[in-house]
């Protein structure tokens, strides 16, 4: 789930986390992650859409109902094996790959949509040293730029840990602390470095703020990266830094009965995290429960006009769910709902938000079920990736919890997950859906 683009209120809010720091001054957080192993209960719904294929190969053997037990072994590939997906980031890269073949395993013809937007707050950089490469987030105010040069470790980046040292044409290594990152950029900058990478000194991500003067790109990588980047500096080996510049690139994957259907009812979620977060609850359990309910639908024939996604740079700005919205509405495409699946992990009861009229459906489903739901208005300082196809004229409907857990911290793990909670939100969903595209 996004938080609104108010930016007073996001760098509080990331502080808080550990990911934002206007200087070295500032604590970053950041912790191990507790994983623990979950499993769901089961409550039967079958579909009554008309199928256009009987069989589909891979794990749509299953069952035409939502099986939480499977959602969570998605979950924990997202958020165990895979970690943080900051939209950009090999990791995004990786969770795409993975849900395309997920979906193409039940017999979807699987489009991954690349798209490029401005304004992501968390720009995902590269930084590769001795063969290997390493997470890292561009610093505020930096440039964007592709750099390679020989490393040279330059301590805290004060004038007299850079004295004597040629600097020129090579990329800046330095730790993180004493000296403020403007001022550590402004002092290999004058010494003609063409790059400068921070290695945080404790672990977890973090996102610096180079000032207003920089001229080259700056970067801050997690603490575990800084003995392979010491490594080169001692041996004047080569770093190559990729600093993310103001257009970003990410990719949606959509997912269709086949490649010409038309979808009338889009079922989704986003894929990204914020960086240091695990993000199981936001939004591993939304995608976990898309891919599931997928496979349920699949089990007994793919289902003519019922379409899937998930959704890249939500966290960013919603920017996925944007693009594809825009193109759809371009092309004359747009469904007739979409059903929006954003932290179903948790909660007492599912929180309807959305088209009214679709809310008292669910609301009615639920009842149905007994399982407790309630509509409600999303908070003001909350979005999702039902919104933009809401501003394109889309009824829409957001399935969510009723408790923010840890989201949006290094405490999101699979841990805080709740299976009887993700089964509740799943079947709920199953039977919402079935009636409106029935």
């Amino acid at each position: 789930m996004m938080l609104l683009r108010v930016r007073l209120l996001l760098l509080a809010v990331l502080a808080t986390v550990g990911l934002v720091a206007c200087s070295d001054k500032e604590p970053d957080g950041g912790a191990a992650l507790d994983v623990a192993q979950a499993t769901g209960t089961e409550t039967a719904a079958h579909s009554t859409l008309t199928a256009t294929a009987s069989t589909v190969p891979g794990r749509a053997d299953g069952p035409a109902e939502f099986e939480g037990n499977r959602a969570i072994e998605h979950i924990r590939v997202l958020s165990v094996e895979i970690g943080p997906r900051v939209a950009g980031s090999p990791q995004d890269e990786r969770t795409v790959d993975y849900v395309s073949e997920q979906f193409r395993q039940l017999g979807y013809d699987v489009e991954v949509m690349d798209f490029e937007y401005e304004g992501d707050r968390f720009r995902a950089g590269l930084v590769t040293a001795g063969g290997a490469q390493f997470e890292a987030y561009t610093m505020h105010g930096s440039p964007g730029a592709n750099v390679r040069g020989e490393s040279v470790f330059v301590g805290v980046a004060d004038p007299a840990s850079l004295a004597g040292l040629d600097l020129a044409g090579k990329v800046a290594i330095s730790d993180r602390g004493v000296v403020p990152f403007g001022e550590k950029l402004a002092n290999v900058q004058a010494a003609g470095a063409s790059g400068l990478i921070v290695i945080n000194n404790e672990p977890g991500s973090f996102i610096g703020n180079a000032g207003t003067d920089a001229t080259i790109p700056a970067v801050g990588v997690d603490q575990a990266a800084g003995g392979e980047l010491r490594q080169a500096a001692e041996t004047g080996g080569e770093v190559i830094l990729e600093a993310t510049g103001e257009l970003s690139r990410s990719k949606n994957v959509i997912a269709r009965p086949d490649a010409d259907a038309t979808c009338r009812v889009l079922v989704g979620g986003h894929h990204d995290s914020v960086p240091a977060a695990p993000g199981a609850l936001d939004n591993a359990s939304g995608t976990a429960t898309t891919l599931e309910l997928a496979r349920a639908f699949a089990a007994d024939g793919l289902d003519d006009g019922l379409c899937f996604a998930t959704f890249g740079a939500e966290e960013s700005g919603l920017f996925g769910s944007k693009a594809l919205a825009e193109r759809m509405r371009g092309d004359g495409t747009l469904p007739s709902v979409m059903v929006n699946l954003d932290m179903t992990g948790l909660g007492d009861t599912v929180d309807l938000i959305g088209s009214p009229e679709l809310t008292q459906i669910a609301a009615r489903v639920a009842e149905g079920l007994g399982i407790a739901a309630a509509p409600r208005e999303l908070e003001a300082f909350l979005g999702s990736d039902h919104q933009s196809f809401q501003e394109a004229g889309v009824r829409v409907i957001f399935l969510t919890t009723n408790d923010l857990g840890q989201f949006h911290t290094p405490g999101d793990s699979i841990a805080t997950i709740d299976p009887g909670d993700l089964e509740r939100a799943g079947d709920l969903a199953y039977a919402l859906i079935t009636e409106l595209a029935a």
